[in-house]
């Protein structure tokens, strides 16, 4: 029991080191899930952000990560996340019945919805230091800050650049070297 627990602690490690080895997105295997894989992507996504200064809370106030419209997520990724910290906070994963809680988050994933849906809860998160997850192909083109897409059996990810801009969230150069990054406008000096 004390090997697989240390395996699922290093999972997030080591999906961002194959990653950066091999540039070319993290695949099912080994016994892990699609929804393991990106509950450790989604952890490693709030390691290479960052946040303004007050965004995650006072010392100790844990980071919520929100849940809208994926409950069979959950469970995995509270799985993943255990016992976990982001920048010294201990994270709570919650389940978002309703669009206005969504504010309430440092990270919110959006399971599968329609545009309409993505783009009712962008809005509701808009002016707020809410890192935004979703799980569609169009998730980041309609203003959502980091999108899971599925590439054959891999699973990439593409970053969209004025989302995390608006919102006062900065991307690491390193996260930013393995994605696909959207931007809106033209591309500015030194991106």
């Amino acid at each position: 029991m004390g090997l697989l627990v240390h395996l699922r602690g290093c999972l997030a490690l080591l999906l961002m080191a194959g990653l950066v080895a091999g540039g070319d997105g993290a695949a099912p295997s080994a016994g892990y899930s699609e929804e393991e894989i990106k509950g450790a992507m989604l952890y490693n996504f709030t390691r290479f952000v960052d946040w303004p200064a007050g965004a995650l809370g006072g010392e100790g106030a844990p980071v919520v990560i929100g849940v809208l419209g994926a409950d069979s997520f959950i469970p995995e990724l509270a799985t993943v996340l255990r016992g976990k910290a982001i920048y010294g906070h201990p994270v709570a994963v919650r389940h978002i019945e309703r669009i206005a809680g969504a504010r309430n988050c440092a990270v919110l994933f959006v399971g599968a919805a329609g545009p309409k849906e993505i783009v009712r809860v962008l809005q509701s998160t808009a002016g707020a230091h809410v890192l935004t997850i979703g799980d569609s192909l169009e998730f980041a083109r309609l203003g959502g800050m980091i999108a899971f897409i599925r590439d054959g059996n891999r699973i990439r990810f593409e970053v969209n650049l004025d989302a995390a801009e608006r919102a006062g969230l900065g991307m690491s150069s390193k996260m930013l070297h393995l994605a696909t990054v959207y931007r809106a406008g033209p591309a500015r000096a030194g991106n």
